[in-house]
């Protein structure tokens, strides 16, 4: 499938939105405003982000630096909440379980992959597999969350702050 113009444009917005919401809170972040182009002042602040992070100061928005912008941004403006639809603080999914928990599971992840370009899309089927464990783990990577592979209450949380992300947009 090929990467058109206007996703390219979307992704562009996507990540000068975040990086503005972060420039808002962090000073060191020169504040630009989102749009659909890469402009000069935006590679200015991914550069000062970048250096602020603690990533090579490249100018350019590559996954390490996607990565960190999205796991700032949670960092800086998610609140806490715990969701109380979600079982009790200890429970984990994890590989090898199965019901209607993990089925919506990833359908919930897929809805977040389908916005999220750095989310993949897996096969919905009722079991906590390969697929979802690396599923989980890109969504932990990118929310800044220990990368175990587990659905616990934080990973749900980040989830169902990128889909209400997703409602508000909308």
């Amino acid at each position: 499938m090929l990467y058109t113009d206007s996703q390219r444009a979307d992704h562009i917005e996507e990540i000068l939105g975040y990086l503005y919401q972060i420039a808002l809170k962090d000073s060191r972040i020169p504040i630009v405003l989102p749009g659909r182009e890469f402009t000069d002042e935006a590679g200015l602040a991914v550069r000062a982000f970048q250096q602020a992070y603690g990533l090579p100061v490249t100018g350019e928005i590559d996954t390490d630096t996607w990565d960190a912008i999205v796991s700032a941004y949670h960092t800086l403006t998610d609140p806490q909440l715990p969701l109380v639809l979600f079982p009790a603080p200890g429970f984990l999914l994890m590989s090898g379980d199965t019901g209607e928990l993990v089925h919506l599971t990833q359908v919930l992840l897929n809805l977040a992959g389908r916005r999220f370009a750095n989310l993949p899309q897996i096969p919905v089927t009722g079991s906590y597999d390969e697929d979802t464990e690396q599923a989980v783990r890109r969504l932990q990577s990118i929310s800044g969350l220990p990368q175990t592979g587990r659905l616990d209450r934080d990973t749900w949380n980040r989830l169902a702050a990128l889909l209400n992300q997703l409602t508000l947009s909308v």
